[in-house]
């Protein structure tokens, strides 16, 4: 086993280099000089068969190795952008140089290029071996001239000896005459470059493996060196065999002299550098791959990249990257290139993409193996079957987070074993690369959506603001107003109406800034409860029809031809503030025309529309429009009043709900807002209801007697001239314990409104004791609070319905029609 010395005084890098020389990799022993002192200390007294040295030392450089004219290989290592100092190091003798690199991929290259500079070494001491004696034997050539019998004998025995060093060489070994023509070729010219002897012998070297490439070779300078006796080493340039495939050599020339010392012609002496070109382009490609992630803009142009640096060393014309996000189970193309086809996406499943991803091993395949493979393993091959097909996982650590695919549609020889494992040692660094520009670009997304949320919260705490304030000084405008005794009825009722109306639009403020805290906090949950659409259109119908017709609005409700009543399981209250929502934007946003809603029966969903003749919606808003604070446009002097909430809120309500919403509309012709509820998931069932049956038996046929528990006088007062004109009798209970007592008296009592929040004895202990006596009356729990839970605690208490507070006149009424023929 050879034996190096590394001259390093960086411990990083030291400790990088004892990493990799522990790896099955590196098959040499070695020991570690910091420094270039304790370098010349350790050659003093042990023996190496190859230096490895960085430039830059602490107590000096390189050069300073190199000076001391060892007869040993010597490798320099240099930092990026020091190829000046490289190519002086080969000037001064030094037999190769290694670039690091950032990701420490020139470790890799080290155990290649020492031994391509010891089997260099080895076979210029062979050469030199050779000069030495081929002068010897011709010196005694001379001498013994004389006496021929004697000189043709002991020249025969040497040219024999000549001609066994030749064929045990390593080294392509070939002599030619003072006019280049071949006298002699060692079996390994043949080996090399296909031609036998008898081929070769008696011809020009240039006319048979001259490439005809440009090699940038000064040949007259070369000629010039050689016929005035001087040697050439380490001349590198492009040579071509006889299948016409070309390939780098490296070659020394020497010129073989008489006894007079005149050249009677030449020895030449070749080596193949393939393997070293090849890891000198790996070590360039990897580091143009890894540098390219700050050159390029987004990962599109990272791949291209890529796939040009690839090509530097593999076909690389028909070449895809597929990427593989392991929680969505899905398969991406950020980049295809292909002669033949052109692809966007590429299925998750059956896929020999995914058996790629799966197996987590490379697959070199002609088509037909491919074809009958797809067979075997159940995967399906998509777009033109290439002639050969090259795939290979790409990892970062042990993670598959993609394939890199090349194929071939002209030769079934294409790629080769050498090209898969080339794929698969590159490839890490292609997946750290692609990695490192995903992360990247998150990073400007994540950068984008933080600026245009701060865009969108400054313009939301504008409009609340604007939104708070305005009906605020409504209501404190016009109620200071109201105190004047001299105004007419007419002016009071408009003041009063005016404040009707401020107190309503900060309230729908309120509650949209309490749907989104629900939201936002995780407190929003389902509800289902079955749920009669029609009858919930009809309500809504009878809701907005007043506001509609006092804008001359046309408002119109369409339901299902030939279809009875459709009952399914859902959250009613959310599917309600859904169409709530969308209604109120319609008429907010109309001002000529009119609003038609209503839904249609799909196969597995129920799809409700809201369509509008208004001001319409820009297409380049028409999806952030679903986003939270955003309204069509938010500049100010195009915003309307509301809070921007109503639409996000319907949209996580949908989501919630399985379904999904999306909008159509022309600007300045109207909108059209869809949304789907599914009814064919566990938890939802489709009914049709009979027209002529009513879900719930109408208790009276005309007025009706009410108990109305409330502690609040005014709220009190509030919902008894709401329910005057439909009541026989209206009693009032200030807290549970009067309300029982009332009620014990009147037993007739149909409806009790019920505050759940009274002193001495709150709602749901009051309803526990009605219901001790009496299963049958209506009872419909009121309350301020809106958080999730307040209905169904309610219900589960005993109550028949329920309704939030501030109470809206309409809504009660609907409310209350839903159990009475009022």
């Amino acid at each position: 086993m050879k034996h190096l010395l590394l001259i390093e005084d960086d411990q990083v890098d030291q400790m990088a280099f004892e990493r990799f020389a522990s790896t099955s990799e590196f098959n040499f022993t070695y020991k570690v000089a910091n420094s270039i002192s304790q370098a010349k200390d350790t050659l003093k007294i042990e023996k190496f068969d190859a230096i490895v040295s960085d430039y830059f030392l602490g107590d000096g450089n390189a050069f300073e190795i190199l000076e001391l004219k060892f007869d040993i290989p010597i490798i320099v290592i240099t930092g990026t952008g020091s190829e000046e100092i490289a190519v002086q190091a080969l000037k001064m003798g030094a037999y190769d140089y290694l670039i690091k690199d950032v990701d420490g991929f020139y470790l890799k290259m080290l155990p290649i290029t020492v031994e391509n500079a010891l089997q260099r070494f080895q076979s210029e001491k062979e050469l030199k071996e050779y000069h030495t004696n081929l002068e010897e034997l011709i010196a005694q050539k001379t001498a013994e001239l004389k006496k021929e019998i004697e000189i043709n004998k002991e020249t025969s025995e040497d040219l024999l000896k000549m001609n066994m060093i030749f064929k045990n060489s390593n080294e392509v070994t070939f002599m030619t005459d003072f006019n280049g023509v071949i006298t002699f070729v060692n079996p390994k010219f043949t080996e090399l470059y296909g031609y036998t002897s008898e081929e070769v012998v008696g011809k020009k070297t240039p006319r048979i493996l001259k490439s005809n490439i440009p090699n940038n070779i000064d040949y007259d300078s070369f000629w010039t060196k050689l016929t005035n006796k001087q040697s050439i080493s380490n001349f590198s340039y492009i040579n071509k065999k006889k299948d016409d495939s070309l390939i780098p050599i490296e070659g020394s020339f020497e010129p073989i002299l008489d006894s007079e010392k005149k050249i009677i012609g030449y020895l030449v002496i070749q080596r193949d550098i393939s393997d070293r070109i090849k890891s000198q382009n790996i070590q360039k490609v990897l580091f143009n791959i890894s540098n390219a992630v700050n050159t390029t803009k987004n990962l599109k142009q990272l791949i291209k990249s890529i796939k040009k640096e690839l090509q530097i060393i593999i076909d690389s014309t028909n070449f895809y990257i597929a990427l593989y996000d392991d929680i969505n189970n899905k398969i991406t193309l950020p980049f295809f290139e292909d002669e033949k086809d052109f692809f966007t996406s590429i299925p998750a499943e059956n896929s020999i993409t995914e058996f790629i991803i799966k197996t987590k091993k490379p697959l070199l395949a002609s088509g037909e193996e491919l074809v009958a493979l797809g067979k075997e393993k159940n995967f399906n091959i998509v777009g033109t079957i290439p002639k050969q097909w090259l795939g290979v996982p790409i990892k970062v650590g042990e993670v598959i987070t993609g394939v890199i695919v090349l194929q071939s549609y002209k030769s079934t020889k294409a790629f080769t074993e050498d090209d898969k494992n080339l794929l698969i040692f590159v490839s890490d660094q292609i997946g750290l690369s692609i990695q490192n520009k995903k992360i990247e670009e998150d990073l400007t997304i994540a950068l984008e959506k933080a600026t245009e949320s701060d865009k969108l919260k400054t313009a939301f705490l504008h409009n609340i603001s604007h939104e708070i304030r305005t009906p605020m000084n409504g209501i404190l405008g016009f109620t200071s107003l109201l105190k004047n005794p001299q105004l007419s009825d007419e002016k009071q009722q408009s003041f009063i109406d005016i404040i009707t109306k401020s107190g309503e639009r900060m309230l729908n403020t309120l509650n949209d800034l309490m749907d989104m805290s629900k939201l936002e906090t995780g407190q929003a949950k389902l509800n289902l409860t079955e749920t009669n659409i029609n009858q919930e259109l009809e309500i809504l119908f009878s809701f907005f029809k007043q506001e509609a017709t006092n804008k001359k609005l046309l408002l119109n409700l369409t339901l299902p031809k030939g279809e009875n009543h459709i009952s399914i399981n859902t959250d009613r209250e959310k599917l309600y503030a859904v169409l709530s929502n969308l209604l109120k934007n319609a008429l907010k946003f109309t001002n000529i025309g009119g609003i038609d809603f209503g839904y249609t029966l799909k196969e597995n969903c129920l799809e409700f529309y809201i369509m509008d003749t208004g001001i319409g919606i820009p297409k380049n808003r028409q999806t952030a429009i679903f986003e939270r604070f955003i309204q069509a446009d938010i500049s100010d002097e195009l915003v309307f009043d509301g809070s921007g909430l109503g639409l996000s809120i319907s949209k996580s309500y949908v989501e919630m709900l399985g379904g999904e919403i999306w909008v159509e509309s022309i600007e300045n012709q109207g909108s059209q807002f869809f949304f789907t509820i599914p009814i064919d998931s566990n938890n939802t069932v489709l009914k049709e209801i009979p027209h002529e049956i009513e879900t719930t038996e109408a208790v009276n046929a005309n007025k009706i007697s009410v108990l109305i528990v409330e502690d609040e006088e005014i709220a009190s007062i509030y919902l008894s001239i709401i329910m005057e004109d439909y009541c026989s009798s209206i009693y009032r209970a200030v807290n549970g314990e009067v309300a029982l007592k009332v009620f014990n008296e009147h037993p007739e009592i149909d409806l009790i409104l019920l505050d759940i929040k009274m002193p001495k004895m709150n709602g749901y202990e009051t309803v526990l004791k009605i219901r001790e006596k009496n299963r049958d009356v209506v009872i419909i729990a009121q309350t301020a609070f809106t958080f999730p839970g307040d209905q169904e605690k309610a219900l589960r208490y005993g109550c028949t319905d329920y309704i939030s507070k501030p109470i809206k006149a309409t809504n009660l009424i609907a409310l209350v029609k839903k159990y009475f023929d009022i």
